[in-house]
């Protein structure tokens, strides 16, 4: 049994058990080479950008309309019924190639130019990923009381709306909110961050967005501080995982893994420190000072060597949520809502996916359940009721 599995301890249990696991590697993995490893501008938009051609919009928009007529639950929606063809289709699965085995970083542009509603847009968004990489995630709350959660999550300003009575106490994610977001990789949550930019909330309103290569992180530390890499590579990171209508429990696991010597990052602040409107409950145990040297040191380096992404409107991103750590500006103004909007899904792509440590190979194979049920929210109506489970982004 996993520590990752022993969710239904409480959190005395889990750290008593965790004491023959908690090590470190015996051995950190070599600095790392590769086009996944980059600082600053040598990851410029000409090297990520995937422009679409009118023909390929025009083929997105009538695969569209043929998921419409069928009358698809958005859900349905895969490589098979989605049609597209086989030279576009072959141009999306590289888009893939490159997420896993080039910079990490892909952007495919130009749909903006369909001019599609809130549903089509969903639809066209569901749609190319089912080409590129063809399986989702659901946000998972494996063996917990919430079991069904959507695989689309609407990022955008809920702070604004009015609470109703029964959320009061919820608080809302980060996806909801408009601070800033310090680098991380949301953890266990799927291979691939893919993002739809409904509106990039105009110019001067903020929001932007940052990327930093772990892998080239990983090499600076290596060589400068590796007790910092020991301390993420250590199991008695103590997360809290949220549960709807119960406490939360913890959760001890590394920061930092390994997957046939390329390293793999987890690093994610909400579960670890508490958020802004997700305050960390007071039964949970601190952080150890060498964590959160360990949490400094990453955020430090990763600002020296990060970039940002070029973005417009209509853009489809997608992340390696495995070996680039993202960011974002905070956005908006006070005194009204933001009309910032972007569509978020994970990915996996069985054809290119990574292989997971043993240990923890349950904990990022669970999003992907087969059979789990899945819905779609075309508007994000409810910004309170679905982040309610455990919480692994931010």
């Amino acid at each position: 049994m996993s520590v990752s599995s022993l969710s239904a301890k409480s959190s005395a249990e889990s750290l008593r058990s965790i004491s023959s696991f908690g090590s470190a590697p015996d051995k950190l993995a070599p600095s790392v080479e590769g086009s996944m490893v980059w600082k600053n501008s040598e990851l410029d938009p000409t090297k990520y950008v995937v422009n679409l051609s009118a023909a390929e919009v025009s083929e997105v928009r009538s695969a569209v309309i043929s998921i419409k007529l069928q009358k698809s639950a958005p859900e349905q929606i895969s490589k098979d019924n989605f049609p597209l063809s086989k030279d576009f289709s072959a141009k999306l699965a590289a888009v893939s190639k490159q997420i896993h085995e080039g910079f990490g970083v892909a952007v495919i542009r130009g749909l903006d130019a369909a001019r599609f509603n809130d549903e089509e847009a969903v639809i066209a968004f569901v749609g190319i990923c089912a080409h590129t990489c063809p399986l989702r995630a659901t946000d998972s709350y494996a063996n917990q009381t919430l079991s069904m959660s959507p695989f689309i999550c609407h990022v955008l300003d809920a702070t604004h709306r009015k609470v109703p009575h029964w959320a009061k106490d919820i608080g809302l994610a980060g996806s909801k909110i408009t601070a800033k977001m310090d680098f991380h990789n949301d953890r266990f949550s799927g291979d691939v961050l893919a993002m739809h930019v409904r509106d990039d909330g105009g110019a001067g309103n903020g929001g932007e967005q940052y990327l930093a290569s772990f892998w080239s992180i990983y090499n600076e530390l290596l060589e400068k501080d590796p007790a910092v890499l020991e301390t993420m590579a250590e199991a008695r990171w103590p997360f809290e995982l949220k549960q709807k209508d119960a406490a939360p429990y913890l959760e001890l696991g590394p920061t930092l893994l390994f997957s046939k010597g390329k390293p793999i990052c987890q690093l994610v602040k909400a579960p670890l420190l508490g958020g802004l409107h997700i305050p960390r409950d007071p039964s949970m145990p601190d952080l150890s000072k060498e964590q959160m040297h360990a949490i400094h040191a990453v955020e430090e380096v990763a600002q020296k060597v990060c970039t940002k992404l070029d973005r417009q409107q209509g853009d489809i991103q997608f992340i390696n949520n495995l070996s680039v750590m993202h960011a974002r500006a905070a956005y908006g103004k006070t005194d009204e809502p933001s009309t910032r909007h972007l569509l978020r899904m994970f990915l996996r792509d069985p054809q290119n996916a990574w292989d997971k440590p043993d240990a923890w190979k349950h904990n990022f194979d669970d999003p992907f359940t087969p059979g789990r049920r899945q819905e779609i929210p075309i508007r994000d109506l409810d910004p309170w009721r679905k982040i309610s489970g455990r919480e692994s982004h931010g």
